[in-house]
């Protein structure tokens, strides 16, 4: 913002220092929160919450202080504006890779450095998961089947002997 022009919080803090009023007084009287109220005087776009809360803590302020609300919510919106304007900018310049660019890294052996580490890394990890497959396959290939017969199929039992079977009547 240009030094010759004030932001959207001035005029509230002067108004409401014109008739000695203090920022407590002010936010138990709107129920805007304190520190609201202390990043709207100071005119800090970061801090405050969404710009349809702003817009309201300022008519609030504006109305508790006496003074009209179109000043304050116009500087408010032309700081919305040069704000989005200012990181659609940003966002429109180039990003360029060094590595592509030919800009040498300042340091080699600051990247020769990380260079070996990644590497290392994604040795451990090849190494990690080569003996979880091993693992799982051997589990796999020496399991026994369970002792009581479950997974067989229910085609009925099959005979083991042909040996005549065996009646109740004692031997003897």
């Amino acid at each position: 913002m240009n030094a010759d022009i004030e932001h959207f919080g001035i005029s509230l803090r002067r108004a409401r220092e014109d008739r000695a009023l203090t920022l407590g007084e002010i936010s138990s009287s709107t129920k805007v929160p304190r520190s609201c109220l202390e990043l709207i005087e100071a005119g800090d776009l970061e801090g405050l919450p969404a710009d349809v809360f702003v817009r309201g803590f300022i008519r609030s302020y504006a109305r508790a202080v006496g003074v009209s609300e179109l000043q304050p919510l116009a500087r408010f919106d032309r700081a919305l504006r040069a704000r989005s304007e200012a990181e659609r900018a940003e966002s429109a310049l180039p990003v360029i890779d060094p590595m592509i660019a030919g800009i040498a890294p300042r340091d080699e052996a600051e990247t020769e450095e990380a260079a070996a580490s990644r590497r290392g890394l994604g040795l451990a990890v090849f190494v990690i998961v080569l003996l979880l497959i091993a693992t799982i396959t051997l589990s796999l290939l020496l399991r026994r089947p369970p002792p009581s017969g479950e997974g067989l199929s229910e085609l009925g039992p099959t005979p083991t002997s042909t040996s005549a079977p065996a009646t109740d009547t004692p031997v003897g």
